[in-house]
């Protein structure tokens, strides 16, 4: 599966209710009628274009967002999908082994709201299941296909991947998220450090979902909010209220961003690092980090197999040689409490440092411009490996029987520049770094095991890609309306037009009998 993509074409389309020889039929006709006839015949026209159509017409469309899964614990998941804003609908699904037993669905339950942000959960599913299932909005219940995700187990061992740093504007996460719908299958969710756009506006968020179609389809998604989700889609010095991210992934206005959950024995805690009260929002606050402090050493004080800790902003990065100080108070009960890892984005590249025998991730790489990494920049002291240029994903598996984890990060393809759109992918993925650490770390430096970090993942492998990328599998983001498509008449403009063509046919029989 690893080593140690779209061509458009476009047909000339004919608008409905027009024969294809429609501007040959104008010139055979309109010759044959009087000037008379024709005048009259143009205030027809015109009087008839006044009443039929309405007045400042603007087509009505629905943007829909393929369902995802979120909120994924031992018996219940939550089904999302973006529809029409009057719109509500309903979710079947039943056991993977009953639907391809019956080739049917056992349960449906209904949405209790509209609107276009629809999220429905279910509930009394049986742990480490796995479930297909169909979002059925009401006013198109064929919009989607089925989809499937596996609850979690209660115990015994489990894979997740960890990405960050979409900005799917920039147009390269597609290359993530093919590879991941493509080469994984036996992840049980996503695990998300934020930035999914550039700014926070539903229009620029669309091409998260729709690149990562083929992903959604199969992993849920567990998130967490990055500064861009903040970011005025204008361009204006005030921040956001983050609408786009609440309204995704159905958190309450003024709720928690904060949160965990557990899997097998292992927590996951997700912490808040974006300060959108800081005039400064590349860089977190200090007051922010204190206010959850407590918190987090109540989450870190219960007896869990492992923690595994995710927040936007990176404790320690290339290009400092001292850790974050505004983040100090999470570093210091991480090394209280020895954490198993810690995963953050922002700094768009990959990059994996050892703290006290801690791994810390960065794993920024997931579809933003990349930062350089240049010699003679500070370096902090516990950096082990990393590159820039190379985009991917990283993928963990917890052993919680036998206290141990293995990350691998996984370069997909790379990239000219740090701007550039397209990129040349590597076919098959190449697995840069592996390393395998202590759930429960007992102290001591470099406690991982380091197998083949830092291999080369140059720019002389892979397949070039002219840009496009599939999207993912299915339907993913598409719109529906009174026209066909971009360059369609609308039909009651094509009936108009019929009209016309009957009314000169009968004057033109007129005047000859």
């Amino acid at each position: 599966m690893y080593t140690h993509s779209h061509c458009i074409v476009s047909s000339p389309v004919v608008p409905k209710g027009l024969p294809r020889n429609a501007p040959s039929l104008l010139v055979l006709f309109i010759p044959r009628i009087s000037a008379r006839t024709f005048r009259c015949l143009l205030v027809f026209i015109l009087l008839c274009l006044f009443c039929v159509a309405p007045a400042g017409r603007v087509v009505a469309q629905t943007t829909y967002w393929s369902p995802y899964v979120t909120d994924l614990s031992t018996t219940s998941a939550t089904i999302n999908w973006l529809g029409d804003a009057s719109a509500s609908g309903k979710v079947e699904y039943a056991t993977s082994d009953y639907y391809n037993t019956h080739g049917s669905f056992q349960y449906t339950i209904a949405s209790q709201i509209t609107g276009m942000y629809q999220h429905v959960p279910l509930t009394g599913l049986a742990p480490n299941t796995s479930y297909v299932y169909r979002a059925c909005p009401s006013d198109k219940e064929d919009a989607f296909s089925n989809r499937t995700f596996q609850t979690m187990p209660i115990s015994g061992p489990f894979t997740f991947i960890v990405i960050s740093d979409a900005h799917a504007q920039d147009k390269r996460f597609r290359y993530v998220a093919d590879a991941i719908a493509a080469n994984e299958t036996d992840a049980l969710f996503i695990l998300n450090g934020g930035d999914y756009a550039n700014y926070d506006d539903q229009t620029l968020w669309t091409p998260f979902f729709q690149y990562g179609d083929g992903v959604f389809a199969k992993f849920p998604l567990f998130t967490t909010i990055g500064n861009h989700e903040y970011h005025d889609p204008d361009g204006g010095p005030t921040p956001t209220a983050a609408v786009q991210y609440h309204s995704s992934y159905n958190i309450p206005t003024g709720g928690n961003l904060n949160y965990s959950f557990d899997c097998s024995g292992i927590r996951f805690i997700i912490l808040n690092s974006p300060d959108p009260t800081s005039t400064d929002d590349e860089n977190p606050t200090l007051a922010l980090s204190q206010s959850q402090a407590p918190w987090l050493e109540a989450k870190l004080q219960d007896n869990m197999s492992g923690v595994f800790t995710i927040h936007h902003h990176p404790i320690w990065y290339w290009g400092k040689a001292t850790s974050n100080s505004a983040l100090e108070p999470w570093e210091t009960l991480y090394q209280q409490y020895k954490i198993s890892a810690n995963f953050a984005g922002h700094v768009h590249n990959y990059e994996r440092h050892s703290v006290q025998g801690i791994p810390y991730f960065v794993i920024g790489n997931a579809g933003g411009k990349f930062a350089d990494m240049n010699q003679g920049d500070p370096v902090p002291p516990y950096y082990q490996v990393g590159d820039t240029r190379k985009l991917g994903y990283l993928k963990v598996t917890v052993d919680p029987a036998n206290n141990t984890a293995t990350a691998k990060e996984i370069f997909v393809a790379w990239v000219a520049t740090d701007t550039s759109e397209t990129a040349t992918v590597y076919n098959p993925p190449v697995i840069f770094d592996t390393i395998t650490f202590p759930l429960k770390v007992n102290g001591g430096d470099d406690a991982g095991v380091d197998a083949g970090s830092g291999q080369d993942a140059g720019s002389d492998s892979g397949t070039a890609d002219a840009g496009g990328g599939s999207g993912g599998s299915g339907c993913s983001c598409f719109t529906l309306g009174t026209v066909d498509n971009a360059v369609a008449i609308p039909s009651w403009l094509a009936a108009m037009l019929g009209l016309v063509f009957a009314t000169v046919a009968f004057v033109n029989r007129s005047k000859r009998s």
